[in-house]
């Protein structure tokens, strides 16, 4: 599959759809204490309708992809970091209460993190990792009162979705797969921000050729 096909075989509402859908509920399996029993009632609802998409000629796309200014890290954690990595920045950042809640899908191949944290602008972080625990998804949770906004989460100019509740970036970087930050609450200010790497079967092997 070729960048192009990467990069407009799928709407990108698709994505925010279920990347929102996600992030309202982490886990499906049980576990000795539920996401929703932890995550404040807000951050469980629906996600606000989702804004129109258009999409722009490819080369202006890529373009955009590889010089965006957006955030690629929440505290620290970045894509293709490990979930060592995490444990070192983030556990240090929670109380002896709430120490993080882990889950492994041995089905899907996936590690995930919640951690509560204590001394930062943000209330959650929520991690995926696959191979070799490096992470390919990170969704963060701000406080209420401490939500950024979009345009300091990125470059509006070059965000392909963009409204008043959702705005997301395609960010390629050099030897890196093509992923995504999309930023979402309310009057243009993030509550939440997700970064997570944009996947499709085989693409990885097929770009080589």
């Amino acid at each position: 599959m070729s960048l192009r096909r990467l990069l407009c075989a799928a709407p990108l509402f698709i994505l925010l759809r279920a990347s929102a859908a996600y992030a309202a509920a982490p886990s499906q399996s049980p576990s000795p204490m539920p996401v929703a029993t932890i995550l404040p009632s807000s951050h469980m609802e629906s996600p606000p309708p989702l804004p129109n998409y258009s999409l722009a000629p490819f080369e202006q796309r890529l373009a955009n992809a590889k010089s965006v200014r957006v955030m690629t890290s929440i505290l620290g954690i970045e894509l293709g970091s490990t979930l060592e990595h995490a444990h070192e920045k983030l556990d240090k950042l929670c109380d002896s209460a709430h120490r993080p809640k882990e889950e492994k899908d041995e089905r899907e191949g996936e590690h995930k993190v919640l951690w509560q944290l204590a001394k930062t602008d943000y209330a959650f972080v929520f991690v995926k990792a696959e191979d070799e625990d490096k992470i390919t998804y990170v969704n963060g949770f701000l406080r209420p009162g401490k939500e950024v906004a979009f345009d300091k989460v990125g470059e509006l100019k070059k965000a392909p979705v963009q409204d008043a509740n959702t705005t997301a970036w395609d960010v390629l970087r050099a030897n890196h797969p093509l992923f995504r930050v999309i930023a979402s609450g309310s009057n243009r200010k993030a509550s939440n921000i997700m970064i997570f790497v944009v996947k499709r079967p085989g693409f990885e092997k097929e770009s080589q050729h």
